[in-house]
């Protein structure tokens, strides 16, 4: 029978497994299904939770970028896009031979996790990996998932959720029944049959906070539709204890039906917001990603990010923020509040502006900038303002009693679904093109050189960058993975295709300007089922502005 486990060990202590099964139907010219078993783990307790992924970092050195790529070029309609300030050249800075590091990123209370390296196999007595990566063959039966955690206790309750080709196919909960600290080594495997091909994501939670995500693929991902698991596959399952908490059997009732990735959008709906160019200023709105339930917000607010909650709302408040108009007059709602970056405190009070509640550091008052994008744990935002002759991204904390700050060279930066890097446009080294950089300005990587690349966007599971490119005078969206290689074209419609952002499904939404005026479209992320979901959503001329976010 199939197996599979999540493994934990202290110095004592010998593995333990817990089986779950789990049934992911998938298709190879005819129908069959795989069974998946997921359990509970082993961990391994040293005096100090020691970090060996260094050592595995250093062997994921980045593809070359390709070079003889040739877009196609289409027929643009009458509309110049904006075009973005020469960057200065910031000093030379070596180049890294390795893109992930072993920093701890994210923590719920004291709880901390380690970057995710997923590999082959682990050492029986420290759980290090072999044969990291993050690309495997199609025929593995077995990935670990290994990381290093402290601030862990029995009263916390820890939460793994697994995606294939970005549908949620299985959400485990249970109390933490392991150490305070050591080394984690999550397993899964397919009882000596090969583990389904895709893209796969995994997110672990401590107290419905998520720590970290992490993503791989397996054998060759087509950019057709393909069968995938899905949350409707999987069947309610029984749990039977053990004899201590970590361990635990779960059966699996009959055989799912296979599912069929649609060709169009899915019914999965989101929350976006977005802005309105009404020819002098910014509006803010929200609707779903169907495009229903458009509402306006606030007046002379630009480029939004939500929080990673959903109860706040980050953004760029134009001159006049603190006046709203209300029954065709202005009146004062928020005195005190100036042009710079500003946090609506209470977005569930929405969309009456009368009730809005807007928070802003005196730190926060930079009147240059244009947007905010929140990072994927909530603790840091982000955003870009004119210094002198260039653009420069800054990084501050979210509570403002955190005085973190971090500052790259550069615009229009997106996070990396670990929080820890940002993709963005920058002129560094004398080279104009897509960066990846960590957010404390190291490690930096060029991925793309042309001088138009703008507006880049990180996929939830960290495979895929797709931002805009002008090419013959026409503007549309390209996708590549994070080192550079597989560029490739996702529209070539006659007119801009730009601001991509992704959603947690992992479609896009951009703007549009192809049937002569500005609208909100969404697709899939290998540019099939693009469908207008938003008509009248106006652009201004710095299209930084009109950045949006989805939740």
């Amino acid at each position: 029978m199939p197996s599979a486990a999540e493994s934990t060990q202290n110095s004592n202590s010998s593995r333990t497994r817990t089986i779950i099964l789990v049934l992911i139907s998938f298709c190879c010219g005819i129908l069959f299904c795989a069974s998946l078993l997921m359990g509970s783990g082993f961990y391994f307790m040293q005096g100090q939770a020691q970090t060996v992924l260094a050592t595995i970092a250093a062997q994921l050195t980045p593809t070359a970028m390709p070079t003889n790529l040739t877009p196609t070029v289409v027929t643009p309609i009458v509309t110049t896009p904006i075009v973005s300030p020469t960057l200065t050249t910031a000093p030379p800075t070596e180049l890294p031979t390795a893109t992930l590091t072993p920093t701890t990123v994210m923590k719920s209370n004291k709880s901390q996790f380690s970057q995710l390296i997923f590999a082959l196999d682990a050492t029986e007595d420290d759980y290090t990996p072999i044969n990291s990566g993050l690309t495997f063959s199609a025929a593995i039966t077995e990935i670990h998932a290994i990381f290093d955690y402290e601030g862990m206790s029995t009263q916390a309750k820890w939460e793994r959720v697994w995606y294939h080709n970005d549908e949620e196919i299985l959400r485990n909960s249970a109390a933490w029944s392991g150490q305070e600290k050591g080394r984690f080594d999550y397993f899964i495997d397919a009882g000596g049959n090969p583990l389904p091909s895709g893209y796969w994501r995994l997110e672990l939670y401590v107290d419905r906070k998520m720590l970290i995500s992490g993503t791989f693929t397996i054998g060759q991902v087509l950019d057709t539709p393909t069968v995938t698991a899905t949350a409707s596959n999987l069947v309610q399952v029984t749990v039977t204890p053990r004899a201590t908490p970590a361990t635990a059997a779960v059966t699996i009732l009959p055989t799912p039906t296979a599912i069929i990735l649609p060709t169009a959008p899915s019914n999965q709906v989101y929350q976006l917001t977005f802005t309105k160019w009404d020819g002098g200023q910014h509006n803010m709105y929200v609707a779903d990603t169907n495009g229903q339930n458009e509402k306006f917000i606030l007046n002379r607010a630009a480029g939004p990010s939500w929080s990673d909650d959903g109860q706040q709302i980050f953004f760029f408040g134009e001159e006049g923020i603190d006046r709203q108009i209300l029954k065709d007059r202005q009146e004062v709602l928020f005195d005190g509040i100036s042009n710079g970056l500003v946090a609506l405190t209470n977005a569930s009070a929405l969309p009456d502006p009368t009730r809005a509640k807007l928070f802003q550091d005196i730190s926060w008052k930079r009147g240059s900038a244009r947007w905010a994008n929140v990072s994927s744990d909530g603790q840091m935002v982000a955003f870009d303002a004119w210094v002198v002759d260039t653009y420069r991204i800054y990084i501050i904390a979210t509570n403002p009693q955190d005085t973190t700050r971090f500052e790259l060279l550069g615009e229009q930066g997106d996070w990396s679904p670990d929080s820890q890097r940002l993709v963005y446009r920058s002129g560094r080294n004398g080279t104009t093109g897509i960066w990846i950089s960590n957010r404390n300005d190291s490690g930096h990587l060029l991925i793309t050189n042309g001088g138009s690349d703008s507006f880049p966007t990180w996929s939830p599971d960290g495979q895929t960058v797709v931002f805009s490119r002008d090419d013959g005078g026409n503007v549309d969206l390209y996708a590549m993975n994070p080192d550079g290689t597989n560029l490739h074209r996702l529209t070539d419609a006659a007119g801009p295709d730009t601001l991509p952002v992704f959603m947690p499904n992992g479609q896009l939404i951009f703007r549009s300007a192809r049937g002569g005026y500005w609208s909100i479209w969404k697709m899939y992320r290998d540019g099939s089922g693009q469908t207008e979901i938003i008509s009248n959503a106006p652009v201004g001329p710095d299209w930084s502005y009109s950045r949006m976010d989805v939740r």
